[in-house]
C-alpha cells in the first residue's frame, strides 16, 4: 500500500512538472444566485473570508481555525453557497468564464512573512496536507525565513503550495478577459465586503522592520511577487 501511495504522489509531481496538472488545487467559493466566485488565497483572511459567506446565509454559524477548512458551505447555507476545487488551470478557466469575481488580497510583504510563522509554528506543514509531497519539497519549522525565501522563490505557482502560491496566479490575463465582472479588495478593507466581526487564524505578530526593509530590497522576492505587489499597489491607491 506504501507502495501505492507513492506511486500516487510521484504521478501527481510529474503531472505538475509537466503542466498538466496543478499541485495544490485551486479552491474557490462559489454563489450560485448572483454568479459569483471567491478565490480562496490562502494567507489572505481565507478563513474568514469562508466563515463569512457562510454567514450571509446562516448569520448564527460559527466555526474556529482549522475546522472551517473542512466545512461543507452548502450544508449550511440550504446549498447556496458551494466549495469547488480545481485540479488544472484549463478547469478554473473554464469555470471563470462569464462569472464575476471577487478577490481578497494582502499586502504582499506581510503574507510571506505570515505564512513563513505557520511554518515555524507547524501550523502548515508545506505539500503534506492536501497536496502528499512533503517528501519533494520539505518546507519545515527548522527553516529560517532566508532559507524560507530562497526555496518558495524559485517554485513556480504551478509547483506552488497554495499558501505562498501568487496571488495573481488566480487573475491571471485570460482569467480576466473571460470574467463578466472582477472586484478587487484588499484585506484591511474586507469589511466593506463582510460584516466582519469574526477573524479567523490571525498572526499577532507583524512583521519585524528588519525583515521588511529586506524584502524590498531583495531581488528575489521582488521577482517572485512582482505582479502581487502591483496589484496590492495599484488598489491601495485607488
Amino acid at each position: 500500500m506504501k507502495l501505492k501511495i507513492g506511486e500516487l504522489t510521484l504521478s501527481k509531481f510529474v503531472k505538475g512538472m509537466i503542466g498538466t496538472r496543478l499541485i495544490d488545487p485551486i479552491e474557490v467559493f462559489y454563489i450560485k444566485e448572483s454568479n459569483v466566485f471567491y478565490p480562496i488565497v490562502s494567507k489572505s483572511g481565507c478563513s474568514s473570508v469562508k466563515l463569512n459567506l457562510i454567514r450571509l446565509y446562516n448569520p448564527t454559524f460559527t466555526s474556529q481555525f482549522p475546522e472551517i477548512h473542512a466545512v461543507d458551505p452548502s450544508v449550511f447555507t440550504n446549498g447556496n453557497v458551494e466549495k469547488l476545487y480545481f485540479k488544472s488551470l484549463k478547469a478554473y478557466r473554464n469555470f471563470c468564464s462569464g462569472k464575476h469575481m471577487v478577490l481578497i488580497i494582502r499586502n504582499p510583504f506581510e503574507r510571506v512573512y505570515s505564512c513563513f510563522l505557520d511554518v515555524k509554528k507547524d501550523k502548515n506543514i508545506m505539500y503534506e496536507t492536501p497536496s502528499g509531497l512533503h517528501n519533494f519539497f520539505n518546507i519545515n519549522s527548522n527553516y529560517t525565513f532566508d532559507k524560507f525565501l530562497s526555496k518558495i522563490a524559485r517554485l513556480p505557482d504551478y509547483l506552488s503550495d497554495r499558501h505562498f502560491r501568487s496571488q495573481t496566479f488566480y487573475l491571471s490575463k485570460r482569467v480576466d478577459k473571460s470574467l463578466n465582472s472582477k472586484k478587487i479588495v484588499l484585506l484591511e478593507n474586507i469589511g466593506t465586503v463582510f460584516n466582519v466581526d469574526i477573524k479567523l487564524n490571525v498572526n499577532a505578530k507583524k512583521i519585524p522592520e528588519d525583515i521588511l526593509n529586506n524584502l524590498q530590497k531583495n531581488p528575489k522576492f521582488l521577482s517572485r511577487y512582482k505582479d502581487d505587489i502591483k496589484l496590492y499597489n495599484n488598489n491601495k491607491s485607488a
